[in-house]
């Protein structure tokens, strides 16, 4: 589960990276995968840029619809409306941090 989420966080970076999202407006939202563990999710949320990239911060943290959290990998650390911020526990953490298509641009 930890790596499809991971998957779908490398898809959000692709597209964080389109001009359309790099010139939003900050208050304006702008659609992302939901970064759920369901591989066969096709959901999105809406989340402004600043939002985006304070998820983006830590390795750790993914975007989801609500009602995809899973709480046996994962818990709940943000709420908002239309989308939730989640934080992996051991051993998804591992994965994610590894995993982290950030973790290699600051290296």
């Amino acid at each position: 589960m930890a790596e499809n989420e991971a998957a779908f966080r490398a898809v959000n970076e692709r597209m964080s990276e389109w001009p359309e999202h790099q010139q939003a407006p900050a208050t304006e939202t702008i659609p992302f995968v939901c970064e759920c563990g369901d591989r066969t999710c096709f959901e999105r949320v809406y989340l402004t840029r600043p939002q985006y990239e304070a998820v983006r911060a830590d390795s750790s943290r993914f975007a989801v619809t609500p009602g995809h959290e899973l709480p046996e990998i994962e818990r709940v650390v943000e709420r908002h409306p239309g989308h939730l911020v989640l934080e992996k526990d051991e051993p998804a953490r591992e994965i994610a941090e590894a995993t982290d298509p950030r973790r290699d641009a600051e290296t």
